[in-house]
């Protein structure tokens, strides 16, 4: 998997690795909470300009890998950046 903002690229095997590879280079979120979903809810908040409210709910029912994926499809549909799982790389 890979996802492309305009100033980083992110790879990874899941969409946690993505997530937590965002999470390392936020210098903002600093020493917050290392919690995936404590760090999704700060990034989703941060985009409440660019993104419709009714969009920025982390589930607490769903696991980290879903929140994730769904958060970098997120992204990907607000133009926020590009997100490619892997059969868009191998071009399977």
């Amino acid at each position: 998997m890979l996802f492309i903002t305009k100033t980083r690229q992110f790879k990874g095997n899941s969409a946690v690795e993505i997530v937590r590879k965002m999470q390392s280079d936020a210098v903002e979120y600093g020493g917050h909470s290392k919690v995936i979903r404590d760090f999704l809810i700060w990034s989703l908040e941060r985009m409440a300009n660019e993104i419709p409210q009714r969009e920025l709910d982390v589930s607490p029912d769903l696991d980290d890998e879903t929140n994730s994926y769904n958060f970098l499809c997120l992204l990907d549909n607000f133009k926020l950046g590009t997100f490619y799982e892997q059969s868009d790389i191998s071009g399977d």
